[in-house]
């Protein structure tokens, strides 16, 4: 089974670019998966997941009066608005993975999408804020938790169907 754990954001727009920090730090603490880095949206994202069987997202988040470093999982059904996954210019990952489907290529399944909450402001930097540095230990060691729950459930299921 192929996962990819995919940081996403904009390294020169400070917070915005806590995806793409924080899969550098997973990179290499969970066992069987690809860590990638990607400031791309829409159809550029395409030839980056495709040969996946399952895909994590980390990306930044603005929501209304949510506190800076706060941590959200969201699913295919959620769809709520994170600064990449979601774009006025291009497809957002969910159209995209359903596009790719009714074309014809087999689409990883998206298992989870980390937002990471960044607030309203957005600054020009090649660091991230303190606020969002403060926390980001914390932030990394619960993805890393979870993903690795995940991937532990995946592969007891793929044995599970491997015996039946």
């Amino acid at each position: 089974m192929k996962i990819l754990i995919l940081g996403m954001g904009n390294p020169i727009l400070s917070d915005d670019g806590v995806g793409l920090s924080i899969a550098r730090m997973l990179r290499d603490s969970i066992q069987g998966a690809n860590v990638a880095f990607s400031s791309m949206i829409g159809l550029d994202l395409f030839d980056l997941i495709l040969g996946y069987d399952t895909i994590f997202i980390i990306d930044a988040m603005t929501t209304k009066g949510a506190e800076v470093g706060g941590l959200k999982k969201i699913y295919e059904h959620d769809r709520c608005g994170t600064l990449h996954l979601f774009s006025s210019h291009g497809l957002n990952i969910f159209e995209l993975m359903e596009l790719g489907s009714r074309c014809g290529f087999e689409m990883p399944h998206l298992k989870v999408v980390y937002g990471i909450e960044i607030g309203s402001e957005i600054a020009f930097g090649g660091s991230l804020s303190a606020a969002l540095n403060e926390k980001l230990p914390a932030i990394v060691e619960e993805i890393a938790a979870d993903v690795i729950s995940s991937l532990l459930s995946l592969n007891a299921g793929k044995s599970a169907d491997h015996f039946s």
